[in-house]
Parts: structure tokens; C-alpha cells; sequence
């Protein structure tokens, strides 16, 4: 991209928006997306189904993106290393009580959340991040 200006500003900028999109999604707070829609009493149900297009579409050009610029192997790799950082924080911790359980599953759906926010970021960052690094254009993404 001539003249584009790639800044680690820019990519805490595609790391916030894809955090607010994931979370917006679902959360265990309860405040999301899939709660609202689950809840019958919340509003209309053609304000729900706006919404879910509009988040289905805008996650269906995310990953497009995601998946262009990592392709199928990179995609794997990312999974994996999510899976690895997951485990080792499993390892990590002290073992549980009956009673603490509710924390741990609450921590593991954070940790899968962000990493589904951070793969989504640099995903959409990923041919600006190899501009800036190599100077090569990512050419694989113009078809003709």
C-alpha cells in the first residue's frame, strides 16, 4: 500500500476495535450480544436479527481477511499456540476447590476471548505489519 503509514498506534487501534467486536459478541458478563438475543422479553426481534446480519457480516470480512493473510497454516498455528498458552496457564495455576470452579471456567472464557481478539487484530494487520518490516507488497490479495 503506497503511502500507507503503519504504526504500532495503528495496531492497538485494530487490537481495541477487534476486542470490542469479540466481547460485543459474547461475554460472561452478561451484557452481549448473545445474551440480549437469547433474552425474549428485550426488545424486538427484528432489531435482533439486524444486529446478528450486521455482526455476521462484519465477522464474515474479518476472517476473510484472517484467513487471506495467514491462510489455512497460519490459521492452524495460531490455534495451536492458543491451545499451548491456554494448557500452560491450566498448569500453571493452584489446583481448584469445588467452590472456585465458576472462577476458572470465567478466566478460561477470557483468555479464549482475547485470543480469538488478537488473532483477528493481526490478522488484519498482518500485510501493513510485512510492508513495514520487508517493503514487499502483499500481492496476493489483488485479484484480477
Amino acid at each position: 500500500m503506497a503511502g500507507s503509514h503503519f504504526s504500532g498506534s495503528s495496531l492497538v487501534v485494530r487490537l481495541l476495535v477487534s476486542l470490542s467486536l469479540v466481547f460485543a459478541t459474547y461475554n460472561p458478563t452478561g451484557y452481549s450480544f448473545y445474551h440480549w438475543a437469547l433474552d425474549s422479553g428485550s426488545g424486538p426481534l427484528s432489531l435482533k436479527l439486524l444486529a446478528g446480519l450486521s455482526l455476521l457480516m462484519v465477522y464474515y470480512a474479518a476472517f476473510r481477511i484472517v484467513l487471506a493473510a495467514f491462510r489455512r497454516s497460519g490459521v492452524i498455528v495460531a490455534t495451536l499456540v492458543v491451545i499451548l498458552c491456554v494448557v500452560e496457564l491450566a498448569l500453571l495455576t493452584p489446583r481448584p476447590t469445588e467452590s472456585s470452579w465458576q472462577l476458572y471456567i470465567t478466566a478460561g472464557q477470557y483468555v479464549v476471548l482475547l485470543a480469538i481478539a488478537i488473532l483477528v487484530s493481526f490478522g488484519i494487520s498482518w500485510s501493513l505489519l510485512i510492508e513495514r518490516l520487508t517493503g514487499q507488497l502483499q500481492k496476493r490479495y489483488v485479484r484480477r
